[in-house]
């Protein structure tokens, strides 16, 4: 489903991207030749817009700035569509799939096998084949769950059980869990010249949010730290360090939080949400557009109110969104979303997401019918002490505030529906909080392009000489539980 002109999207989230890559609020107006070299690009014409943009003389700073962004915007997406045919025909046969060309095309035009033709040569997404038995249904049923899998999903429905048994249905917080983690990002050695100063903005928890409590810093390894403000809605710890030779650079922060459930019954919320006041500053801010990837285009709103129908009570509207994203979008692999224009319709067009996406969709979807809602992100932790990014949201319904919501963890299979459905009004205690929304200016500016410009949850890297991309360091979180 195209929600506009897909090629004005893309201009628009281009303008906006580079803005929001650079940590200022400022979109550029696009002239002839952006608006040409941006053709190019949707088009995969790759070498044609780089020969554009070489020959460009006599630019504005502001130009120079997207001029570098277009380049550097293809150099990320062939990162992303690294593998050749001939690379993937091998990954399929090991995989067991059927890799004839035939089979390729099909997959490739159901959308199942995710490929761009770069200057004519077919390219596939990094996580292609891994995602192919996630999205074709013919492939899902016979998806090997492993013992790991399984126990998994025991413990986080036995976890649901207990949160809804513990909780009075109303938000009480519950299960609380004091965590320690320990955060480290590290450059190998001779990545950056000896004597350079490398540059470090780490994630670092939120303090608003009622399920996140007590944090506290406990120690920074760095020549140099700064705290951002708890004001912050994408919170980090500045900190700087200077590479020495055949050293690896290291930065390692440790800090504390203490952690809850919280769980609101659909009944308690159905009976007790009140009329929105539509001045009030929330409601103003929340149903807003805040482009590019929360939208409320025309298409947009069609869609969302087609699923909502007649419906007013904003409880059911959202869940009767969660149920129609959760039985029609699956999760899988995505590319970086620095990649693209406008996440939302990513996943109209084709047809899946992973749980930033999802949840940049249901966001839209809400803000089009009138619910406010918000995008939060940051960490799950497991009882091991792995830590895996993930993103989820909040609504607000009038007179009971913001209630969260975890969309990629969709509908859980059980047969007690209270239970199936409680990711609608829910969170477990296994969240780390770094991000209350997207795309926001770092405290203390990068001066180059930041490699994720719209979550933050390993940080950004920076050295004189550039911005350091996700390919370049290694970034681990671990918790444990006191």
């Amino acid at each position: 489903m195209r929600m506009m002109s897909y090629s004005a999207r893309v201009v628009l989230g281009l303008a906006l991207g580079v803005a929001a890559i650079l940590s200022c609020s400022n979109a550029f107006a696009q002239s002839d030749w952006q608006k040409k070299v941006v053709e190019l690009i949707e088009a995969n014409q790759f070498s044609d817009a780089t020969a554009q943009l070489v020959s460009l003389r006599d630019l504005t700073p502001e130009e120079q700035i997207q001029k570098d962004w277009y380049i550097e915007l293809m150099r990320r997406i062939r990162i992303e569509f690294r593998y050749s045919e001939a690379q993937i025909k091998e990954q399929l046969t090991q995989a067991g799939y059927d890799a004839s060309d035939a089979k390729m095309r099909e997959w490739e035009s159901k959308r199942y096998l995710e490929m761009r033709a770069i200057d004519g040569e077919r390219r596939y997404f990094k996580h292609a084949v891994a995602n192919l038995a996630r999205l074709d249904p013919e492939l899902r049923p016979k998806r090997v769950v492993t013992e790991y899998d399984k126990q998994a999903t025991a413990e986080r429905l036995q976890n649901c059980a207990d949160m809804i048994k513990a909780s009075d249905g109303n938000g009480k917080l519950t299960h609380a869990r004091h965590n320690v983690f320990t955060a480290i990002a590290t450059i190998p050695a001779n990545t950056v010249p000896s004597g350079e100063l490398v540059k470090y903005w780490a994630p670092f928890p939120r303090t608003t949010c009622e399920r996140q409590q007590d944090v506290k810093l406990i120690s920074v390894d760095a020549d140099r730290y700064e705290v951002s403000p708890e004001t912050d809605l994408q919170r980090t710890v500045y900190m700087e360090k200077t590479a020495e030779k055949d050293k690896p650079v290291v930065f390692k922060l440790v800090f504390e939080t203490t952690s809850y459930a919280q769980y609101f019954s659909q009944e308690f919320l159905v009976e007790n949400v009140k009329p929105y006041d539509e001045n009030s500053d929330v409601y103003k801010t929340y149903t807003a557009e805040y482009l590019p990837h929360m939208i409320k285009t025309d298409a947009m709103k069609k869609w969302a109110q087609e699923i909502v129908g007649d419906e007013t009570n904003p409880v059911k509207k959202v869940s009767l969104l969660f149920d129609k994203i959760d039985a029609t979008y699956p999760w899988a692999s995505s590319n970086e979303y620095g990649t693209m224009p406008c996440i939302p319709e990513y996943v109209l067009r084709e047809g899946h997401g992973d749980c930033g996406m999802l949840t940049l969709l249901l966001v839209s979807a809400c803000r089009s019918v009138g619910v406010p809602a918000k995008w939060q992100s940051g960490w799950t932790m497991k009882k091991s002490g792995v830590c895996g990014m993930h993103d989820w949201g909040e609504v607000y319904y009038e007179g009971i505030g913001w209630v969260p919501i975890d969309m990629s963890y969709g509908k859980m299979k059980s047969d007690d529906p209270i239970i199936r459905d409680i990711y609608k009004s829910a969170l477990d205690q296994y969240r780390l909080v770094i991000n209350d929304s997207i795309g926001r200016p770092l405290f203390i500016p990068k001066k180059f392009f930041r490699s994720e410009p719209v979550d933050l949850q390993a940080g950004e890297i920076e050295t004189k000489d550039g911005n350091l991309y996700f390919n370049k360091w290694d970034f681990q979180l671990t918790v444990e539980t006191k």
